[in-house]
């Protein structure tokens, strides 16, 4: 769809819908709907976060059941996360979504906004492509699902027929339909006059004010097939958001093959209870650096069993260094302190590492090689993470997020634990040498040539 002229590029408001009972989810509930858990994180928290990416500061929540919790629990996320929540209280939430959201009429002003559902769990591009393709005065936009077959519950979703990227019917028992309703909607002021005509007609649901303004040409679709989205109002549905949002800890264009097909499976799987926990990603970088010295001394003490605890320990500390990156991402906590302390910490435990495994052949041996081999190894290492960034920056900007070949610290942690596990120390710190400095001069050839160009 091409873009209008529409009245806000770049939204800073957003009003969710947090009024209504959640019948359907609450035999697996113990608290009001917005505070149900996914991941450490209440769906109400989800909602916000995941709107901060795209630039709003500023939240109306509608309040119906249970409003005394639900407000207490977004001034708290209000305060921790630095954003603004103001609340509205819906009298008339029992009657339907679309009563909640006319509540909100005086208090969103003219300009665009964001409408979301409270169980809903989206792609932060949903709402990106919102924005880039804005309604017009009087209008407004809705995000829909051409992938029929994609859709989690196709038998309780809301089909919409559409024309020309305008609204023609929307409903649920719709036969001849084009798309899902995703739930995620930008805004103007019109909305409030389609609901107060449907409220006219004793039709309360939101769905029966956007009939109202297709009816009137004024209803538009924006396309985001292929992005993800959930309505989270069953326990299957529960249960399907939590399978999803640790899929796409998977999915990362900068794992190396070790992490991706050996470390991500089981980092995932212990990311998944940690998660629950309070621990925290900077916490979980620093465990994983004291394992990796507790595994550097092993190395370093002489005979057969020390060597290959070490190397087991190694590659455990390797596994676990990848919770820290999916914890941050699932509870939305990511901070540039966090991952230049956790890059700070592996490049100690590179160097404790490879050291350990060199004092250990050098003990054993008394060879001086090891203390070249096992130099050129730190080194390469050193070097292979400096030109990461630059490497790396290159290759999402050329292949847009695709995955693409990279040899970094989990290919030589792998190595490392290999070399000790079949107790060859000096060969290890060799490969290590040749592996790493081998993909420097790579990268800087690549480099090299991109910037000719």
């Amino acid at each position: 769809m091409e873009k209008t002229d529409g009245v806000n590029a770049t939204p800073e408001i957003a009003l969710i819908l947090a009024a209504g009972l959640g019948s359907r989810l609450r035999p697996q509930m113990k608290t009001p709907k917005p505070l149900t858990k996914v991941l450490g994180l209440s769906l109400a928290e989800r909602v916000v976060c995941t709107l901060l990416g795209t630039g709003v500061r500023r939240f109306f929540v509608t309040l119906g059941h249970e409003a005394k919790t639900v407000r207490t629990h977004f001034a708290d996320i209000a305060q921790r996360r630095g954003v603004t929540i103001d609340f509205i209280e819906a009298e008339n939430w029992e009657r339907g979504n679309g009563a909640s959201a006319l509540a909100a009429k005086n208090h969103t002003g003219e300009a665009a906004f964001f409408l979301i559902m409270i169980d809903h769990i989206f792609d932060p591009g949903i709402a990106q492509a919102l924005a880039d393709n804005p309604p017009a005065p009087g209008e407004m936009c809705l995000a829909v699902d051409c992938d029929k077959d994609g859709i989690f519950d196709l038998d309780d979703v809301t089909r919409v027929k559409f024309d020309d990227g305008r609204i023609q019917k929307i409903e649920k028992l719709l036969g001849d339909w084009d798309a899902g309703d995703t739930g995620v909607m930008l805004c103007t002021s019109g909305l409030f006059e389609g609901l107060k005509h449907a409220a006219a007609k004793n039709r309360h649901g939101l769905s029966d004010g956007l009939r109202e303004l297709a009816d009137e040409g004024q209803a538009k679709t924006v396309d985001v097939t292929g992005m993800s989205w959930l309505d989270v109002d069953t326990p299957d549905a529960l249960r399907e958001a939590e399978r999803r949002l640790m899929r796409d800890q998977g999915r990362k264009t900068r794992d190396g093959p070790v992490s991706r097909h050996l470390n991500r499976p089981i980092s995932r799987w212990l990311s998944r209870y940690l998660v629950c926990t309070t621990v925290t990603p900077n916490q979980i970088s620093l465990i994983s650096w004291m394992l990796s010295c507790v595994a550097a001394g092993f190395m370093a003490v002489s005979g057969y069993p020390a060597l290959a605890i070490g190397g087991a320990l190694a590659q455990l500390a390797s596994i676990i260094d990848g919770c820290d990156g999916e914890i941050a991402r699932l509870k939305h906590s990511q901070s540039d302190f966090g991952g230049w302390f956790d890059a700070v910490l592996d490049r100690y435990a590179d160097a404790v590492l490879l050291f350990g495994l060199m004092w250990h052949e050098f003990a054993t041996t008394d060879t001086n090689l090891s203390i070249v081999l096992g130099f050129a190894a730190i080194v390469g290492s050193f070097l292979n993470s400096y030109t990461a960034d630059k490497y790396d920056g290159l290759m999402a900007q050329r292949l847009k997020g695709a995955t693409y070949f990279r040899l970094g610290r989990d290919v030589r942690v792998f190595i490392i634990f290999l070399g000790a596990l079949f107790n060859l120390p000096l060969a290890t710190l060799g490969i290590v040498a040749l592996v790493m400095n081998v993909e420097v001069i790579r990268r800087i050839v690549i480099c090299a040539n991109a910037d000719t160009k």
